[in-house]
């Protein structure tokens, strides 16, 4: 094994012990907040580190020199933006793609990285792949969905449409009918009122 995978394990070790550095009496003021400040009292216990007190911040507690800042593969950590800044990046480095990056960007990093053989810290990138292909595959079904749905639409108005006119005009039909057949009874009742009239001069 060598001598930087030590040191990783060493610091792993370190680092699994560490406790979480906080402020004095943070867990009994609501104002105070749990970042971390150096007691300063004259008869603090904490200062005087007695047993059940919290820790406070040692060198101890500090990495190794040699893989201080190195990435847990034991890599330095390179942090890229754009296609472009991968030029920059060595072979001992590792990538970290920034979270401000969007997917499409994201990708072409990925390609361009593992042409140039370059190893990718903060992304597993057969996931990202395959959460890319299925975002893409929902895309394009969705877009299918969507125009489906438009033509139904157009279809029912169309066919709302055929149904008002041909309503109309049956409405027209039977008003034509009807305002038809009023004439004609209007028409019979002067006949029969001119048949009227010429019986009562007759007689």
């Amino acid at each position: 094994m060598s001598d930087k995978k030590k040191l990783l394990e060493v610091r792993k070790t370190i680092k699994d012990k560490k406790p979480e550095f906080k402020q004095q009496d943070f867990h009994k003021k609501k104002r105070l907040g749990d970042k971390w400040k150096r007691p300063r009292g004259l008869q603090s216990k904490m200062r005087h580190q007695f047993k059940g007190y919290h820790r406070i911040v040692k060198q101890g507690w500090r990495s190794p020199v040699e893989v201080r800042g190195l990435h847990q593969k034991g890599l330095e950590i390179v942090m890229v933006y754009n296609v472009s800044d991968l030029a920059k990046v060595k072979k001992d480095q590792g990538v970290m793609i920034a979270s401000n990056v969007g997917n499409k960007k994201r990708m072409e990093i990925i390609i361009k990285a593992e042409e140039l053989k370059l190893t990718i810290l903060n992304i597993k990138v057969d996931k990202f792949k395959a959460e890319i292909a299925k975002q893409k595959e929902d895309k394009t079904k969705d877009k299918v969905e969507k125009t489906e749905k438009k033509k139904k639409t157009i279809e029912d108005s169309l066919k709302k449409a055929d149904k008002k006119e041909k309503d109309k005009a049956k409405k027209d039909k039977s008003a034509d009918a009807e305002s038809s057949a009023e004439e004609a009874e209007e028409i019979k009742a002067e006949e029969k009122k001119i048949k009227d009239d010429v019986l009562i001069h007759k007689e």
